[in-house]
Parts: structure tokens; C-alpha cells; sequence
């Protein structure tokens, strides 16, 4: 399944299988493997995909779901249930999902990994029941994880669960192509020599502020092309995600840049470090601040390639201006312009922003998160 939910509970999965933990990931049925044909006796049993028994047997997160999960953990005797929440990935309109941690009251230990905060939308004025059914979620867990500052200080705040703040890390794996390789990715996609080749990486929604980022592009001069990286509209909340897409490509029209504003579609990691690579500079305007939360920017820092991006909300001290990114005002297309005129005129920055990331993204290693989510769930 297209998200970074999805890629971050396979990457977790496989650092924690490497350190010798048993895993079964319980997910929607459309995360079943395409070449699995089963008999309709075994449907309920395990994928067996080597580092983790998957059951892709959820149609819908609603209380049968519940139910599902409640049996898989008895079952097989599971020592704790941490659950990936994101809203989004929940279909929003139910709050089942967060009372999973109070029907496993007495079954097993759970932990929720609240990969943001944001509230599900459960019914039209749902009003303060929206915050209460992230709340009550945390309250009943035995423990919950948060992957930056931000949102540690908003949960301590209002739970007295145990609350761990531990990092996310890239969730594309690493190459490097070679020149010949490089210059395909440009020759694809119609650039001269001496172009500009900005790039933005990850699903398009509200929050990540493309619609700046074009904006921008069209107040640079015609050698600057923008490539949008990877899959639209991904497996969350598509309908939200599917409306912005195409108000963003009704922009590029009403902007006069659709020879310059180019899409790759879904692609396998090594595709993905590929145009990573092709890219002059990578933009990445974030509409509330750049965060540690974001998969998107792991991915970036992890390849080593310069970032322009826009300012934390909240003091993120691994992320340092000048060094490993170049910020900018949110929201604010002039200084976007105006920084990536700065920075293709600046090669050696550009190559140093670069090297400042792949050094801290040595702080994000899987195998340091997984040790860390490890150590926290044998505490619960």
C-alpha cells in the first residue's frame, strides 16, 4: 500500500526481525501480496513474507476489525499490539481503532505510535468527541511513541500514559546511480544543459504546500522545471488528497507551467533515489513547518541531497540553517523564489547543504530506531 505509514511499519518490521523479534503485522486486505493465490480454507491464515507473519484481513476499520485484531493477539500470544495511527490511514469516519486499546485491556500490553496528532473526523460536528478519541486512545495504551518534539509536550500535557519521543527514519532505501543513469533521468524529461531541476518528493495534500512551490516556479525564469517524486495521492484519505491534486493541477494551467512541472508517478525505491539525484535542489515547503515526522524529509536527508524547506514550528536543533537545510517563512512564495534563485547560484552550498544531511540522517539509522522502539515496548 502507497504511504509512509505503510513504508515505516515495513521498515520497522524488518530492523526488528534482524534484532531477533517475532512479528505479525494486522493491516487491510489490500496489503495482501499480488502473487499470494490461497486457497478460501487458509484465508485467515498468515502471509508468511520471511521477516514478518502478515494477516491482510481488515475491510473496513470498524468494530469487527477490533474484533480481528483482539483474536490475532490471543492467538498467537502476542507480548504487545503497537498500533501505527494516523488518522488518515483509518478512514477517519470511525473511532473503533481508538478504542483497541481498551479492548485489550487484560490481553495483551498495547502502544500506539502516533505518527501525528491530528484528529480523525469521525461525523459532521463531531466537535471536541474528534480530540477525545485521540486522548482516550493514549490514555488507555500502556505506552505511546511520538517521532518529534512537538507532539511529545502536546501529549505529556493532557495523558499520564508513558510517552517516548523516537525518531522515524528514511522510507526509501539508499542508491546511487551513475552519471549515465542521471543524464537519462534529465534527457526524460525534456531538460537542456544548464537547466534547473527542482524536486519535491512525496504524496500531495493540504499540509505540504505544492501550491506554494508552483507559485514559486512561476516567478523563476524558464530554465527551472519542478518534478513531483513519487506516487499522488497515496492509500489515505484519497478523496481529501485526490480534491487538492486537482486544484494543483488546475493551478499549473491558470500558471502557464505544464511544459515545466513534471510527475513520475509510483516507482520502486531505486527509481525513486534516481530522480532524488537528478535534482538540483530539492523543495520541500511544508505549509506547518518542516518536522521529524515527515517520512519525506527522512528520505531526502538520508540521499544527502540540499533541501530548501520552511521553518519548524517547534525548535528542531538537528536541523540546522546553512548546514544540513535551507529554511524559509511558510507559506510565503516570494522568499521560496527568492532562496532557490540564492541557492543554484551557490553550487559549493548546495554540495554542503547535501553533506550536512547524510551526516544527520546517521541519527536516523533503522536499526537505531528499531533498538529504541524495542527497549521501550519490553519497559511497557
Amino acid at each position: 500500500m502507497e504511504g509512509g505509514v505503510g513504508a515505516f511499519t515495513q521498515e520497522l518490521a524488518l530492523a526488528l526481525a534482524e534484532q531477533d523479534h517475532t512479528i505479525h503485522i494486522i493491516t487491510d486486505r489490500r496489503a495482501r501480496p499480488f502473487q499470494v493465490r490461497r486457497r478460501w480454507q487458509d484465508l485467515l491464515e498468515p502471509v508468511d513474507l520471511g521477516f514478518a507473519q502478515l494477516h491482510p484481513n481488515v475491510k473496513k476499520w470498524r468494530w469487527t476489525a477490533v474484533s480481528q485484531i483482539a483474536d490475532v493477539a490471543l492467538r498467537y500470544e502476542l507480548d504487545v499490539v503497537n498500533v501505527q495511527y494516523q488518522a488518515a490511514a483509518y478512514n477517519m469516519r470511525s473511532a473503533a481503532i481508538n478504542l483497541l486499546p481498551w479492548r485489550l485491556k487484560g490481553l495483551t500490553k498495547t502502544a500506539v505510535t502516533f505518527h501525528d496528532l491530528r484528529v480523525p473526523y469521525l461525523f459532521p460536528k463531531a466537535g471536541r468527541l474528534r480530540q477525545t478519541a485521540v486522548t482516550t486512545m493514549a490514555k488507555y495504551a500502556h505506552g505511546a511513541i511520538v517521532t518529534n518534539l512537538a507532539d511529545y509536550e502536546a501529549l505529556t500535557a493532557v495523558v499520564p500514559t508513558p510517552v517516548r519521543q523516537i525518531p522515524i527514519g528514511s522510507n526509501i532505501a539508499t542508491y546511487t546511480p551513475n552519471h549515465i543513469e542521471l543524464q537519462e533521468v534529465r534527457d526524460q524529461l525534456g531538460l537542456r544543459a544548464g537547466d534547473c531541476l527542482l524536486g519535491y518528493f512525496g504524496f500531495l495534500n493540504e499540509s505540504k504546500g505544492a501550491d506554494t512551490l508552483l507559485h514559486a516556479l512561476a516567478a523563476l525564469d524558464d530554465s527551472v522545471h519542478l518534478v513531483f517524486i513519487g506516487g499522488q495521492t497515496g492509500s489515505s484519505d484519497p478523496r481529501n488528497n485526490q480534491s487538492f491534486l486537482d486544484q494543483l493541477k488546475a493551478l499549473i494551467g491558470e500558471l502557464g507551467l505544464a511544459a515545466r512541472v513534471h510527475w513520475t508517478g509510483f516507482l520502486p525505491d531505486q527509481r525513486v533515489s534516481t530522480f532524488l539525484h537528478a535534482a538540483d535542489l530539492m523543495v520541500m515547503p511544508y505549509r506547518d513547518g518542516v518536522s521529524l515526522r515527515r517520512g519525506t524529509l527522512m528520505a531526502v536527508l538520508a540521499h544527502g541531497r540540499p533541501l530548501l524547506t520552511t521553518t519548524p514550528a517547534m525548535p528542531t536543533p538537528e536541523l540546522v540553517q546553512g548546514e544540513n537545510v535551507w529554511l524559509v517563512a511558510p507559506d510565503d512564495a516570494v522568499a521560496l523564489a527568492t532562496a532557490v534563485r540564492a541557492l543554484m547560484a551557490n553550487p559549493a552550498l548546495r554540495a554542503q547543504l547535501g553533506q550536512g544531511a547524510a551526516q544527520v540522517a546517521s541519527l536516523f539509522t533503522w536499526d537505531k530506531i528499531a533498538a529504541e522502539t524495542a527497549v521501550f515496548l519490553a519497559e511497557l
